[in-house]
């Protein structure tokens, strides 16, 4: 067994499911579950009930043609609409997998360096971040200068943090405590921390 199966068996894979279309059937009750298509549905029936109820002999042939008018008019709307729903799920859901295929990242595994698809990340890769790139995965930085990034996906806040490697932010927060005289005008952003978030 090579150094990824092992990972894969004892932390387990990275890999998320691609998201799965909604059947017709459901968008098409969806649409149904509509306040007025409710209301129109029960006076279709209550009209068909009392027209073919009182009608004579005679108009018993066509007295059940309003409400089914009514009946035809509802499912032509309900199925135009959860049709229409579908349709731009689909195509929603194609480009998602453009997109998807897209993301790949560079990493150093078993002393190697491979293109691969973030889905595919085990625990263990040196993953190489790029200016502006979105993290994929949680983790900490081994190497790297000037690293900022920014979190506010995650914490609100706007500011750009530094990132260093854990020694060196082992320093800078030695440096920071040894340094009384300034400490009123430090903040915890000033002492850099190696963690790397998901989605930043």
């Amino acid at each position: 067994m090579n150094s990824a199966a092992q990972r894969v068996t004892f932390f387990g894979s990275n890999h998320k499911d691609p998201p799965v279309r909604t059947p017709f059937c459901s968008l098409l009750l969806a649409a149904l579950d509509d306040f007025m298509l409710k209301l129109l549905i029960v006076c279709a029936i209550f009209s068909i009930t009392v027209d073919m109820s009182f009608a004579t002999p005679a108009e018993r042939s066509h007295a059940w043609i309003e409400g089914t008018a009514i009946l035809f008019a509802v499912a032509v709307v309900s199925i135009v609409g959860a049709w229409s729903d579908y349709k731009k799920e689909g195509q929603f859901l194609k480009q998602q997998q453009v997109d998807e295929a897209s993301k790949t990242v560079v990493v150093k595994r078993d002393q190697k360096e491979q293109t691969i698809h973030r889905n595919n990340i085990l625990v263990g890769d040196i993953i190489a971040i790029n200016n502006g790139m979105n993290i994929p995965i949680d983790g900490v930085v081994i190497k790297g200068t000037g690293v900022l990034c920014d979190e506010s996906a995650m914490t609100g806040e706007s500011d750009h943090l530094p990132k260093e490697a854990y020694d060196k932010c082992k320093q800078r927060q030695q440096e920071h405590e040894d340094n009384i005289d300034d400490k009123h005008t430090k903040t915890p952003h000033d002492v850099p921390s190696p963690i790397l978030l998901s989605g930043t």
